[in-house]
This record gives structure tokens, sequence and C-alpha cells, in this order.
């Protein structure tokens, strides 16, 4: 059984917090053989972990809101050490269109969508292999949803040195409470890893993914990678009854600070 640390608490992300984030998440997914043939040598690199940085603390779309939450070690002075980390997009006023059981977002946030440009995942990113991998997982989950309101987990992660103490599970069942009070569905893609975290939370396999790392220009001798698009049903609660207006809609959440990778 996992011990609680009473050093970690977990808290809310910061705005300034998101350059420790993006070098967390290197330290956990950036030596995987998925990052290397995804991202290039450079991944690692201060001007990668600058533009992460900057991409994590973006603004949410149109008709999303987010819920970044953090792990802090406190030392024995008092100094912090961001350990862990949750983010989540929480996806409203979907309709079940046709559209919308093909693609994640909503349609205002569509309707403004600029090019991404000719590296659309970054400088340097293999932009087949992360079309493969991103854009075809966000396909999967889109069907999940059958087009209707969702809670993504978009990204799960905990320094290694702190794995296997229960913190990643405490971190998801944060967020779970708060798309259980809203009667939300929830969807994730994930790594072998974290699969028997979230089957045991709830969470189903919906499809299954391989990568040939071989066949991709950065993967020569590299094996097979696997990622499973998993979903988990909307849970209904008495706060996600109480949560719906007059009109039976449920209410956005508050705006937040946003932040893809799950173990």
């Amino acid at each position: 059984m996992a011990t609680q640390d009473p050093t970690i608490k977990l808290v809310p992300v910061l705005p300034g917090d998101f350059p420790a984030i993006a070098r967390l998440e290197s330290v956990v997914f950036g030596e995987t053989d998925v990052g290397a043939v995804g991202f290039g040598p450079d991944r690692n690199s201060e001007d990668a972990m600058d533009l992460r940085a900057a991409i994590l603390g973006s603004p949410p779309k149109l008709g999303e809101t987010v819920r970044n939450m953090k792990l802090v070690r406190v030392g024995p002075s008092g100094e912090e050490e961001i350990v862990g980390y949750a983010g989540w997009v929480i996806c409203v006023g979907r309709t079940g269109s046709e559209e919308e059981k093909k693609r994640l977002g909503t349609r205002e946030a569509w309707a403004v969508q600029q090019d991404p440009g000719a590296q659309p995942f970054g400088p340097g990113a293999d932009v087949r292999f992360c079309t493969d991998l991103f854009v075809r997982a966000d396909e999967h989950m889109a069907r999940a949803t059958a087009g209707k309101d969702y809670a993504k987990l978009r990204m799960l992660c905990v320094l290694p040195e702190c794995q296997r103490m229960g913190l990643g599970a405490r971190m998801l069942e944060d967020g779970l409470q708060e798309a259980d009070r809203r009667g939300l569905q929830s969807i994730l893609g994930a790594s072998p890893y974290g699969i028997g975290l979230y089957r045991r939370h709830g969470y189903v396999d919906f499809e299954a993914m391989e990568f040939k790392l071989w066949e991709y220009e950065r993967g020569k001798g590299m094996g097979v990678a696997k990622h499973v698009v998993m979903h988990r049903p909307a849970v209904t609660t008495q706060h996600s009854l109480r949560a719906e207006s007059p009109s039976g809609n449920p209410e956005r959440i508050g705006d937040g600070q946003p932040a893809d990778r799950c173990p």
C-alpha cells in the first residue's frame, strides 16, 4: 500500500510554474523512444523547454476551461519543488453532432482556429509521427465522447523518484471528483505504464494504437510503441444534478490557467 508523504501537497498551478512543469515533463517523458522519434535530439534543450512552457501556459480555447494541479514537495527550510502535475481540459457546449463525433473541442473554437503552419508540433518534430500519434488519438477520443461534453486528461506525470507512492492516483482522483461533480465523461491517451491505474479508476480501453517506430525517420533500430485511448463514462452525482441549470444544460466552470501526455 502506498504511503502518503505529509510533505507533499496538491495545490493549483500558478502562471509562473509552467517552466518547471515543462522540465518535469522532460524528465518523465523526454528520454523515451517516443520522445526521441517525435521530437528529435533537441527535445530537452532550453529553447524546447521555453516553447513547451509557453504551450502549457497558453489560454484555453473557446468552450474549454482547464484544471491544472501540481504536487509540491516542501523541504525542511520551506523550499518547494514541483514533483507532479495533472492537466485537464473541460469542454462543454457540445451537441452530439456528426462533426463533433469526429473532432474534440467546440464549433466556436474551430471557427477561429488558425493555420498551425509547417511546424504544427514545434521545431524539429516529426510531423508524420506526431500526426499519427496525437491527431489520430484525438479523433478516437472524439468518437468515444459521441460528440458530447467531456473532461480530458491531457497529462499526468510524477517525478521518477516519487513514483509508486500513490501520487498519480491522488492527482487522478482529484480530477475525476470534478468530472463526476459535473456529470462529465472522461477521456485520455495512455502508454502501457498507466493503463492499470486508469482501469482501476473506471476507464475502459476504447482504441488500441501501435506504432512501428522503425518506420519513422528517427526510429531506426527501435521497436513497437503502444498507446491506448481510454474512456470513462459519466457518473451522475447529487452535485452534478444540482449543477444543472433550469434548462438542463450543465454550467461552464470558471476560467483557469491551462496546461498531452499520460504515462
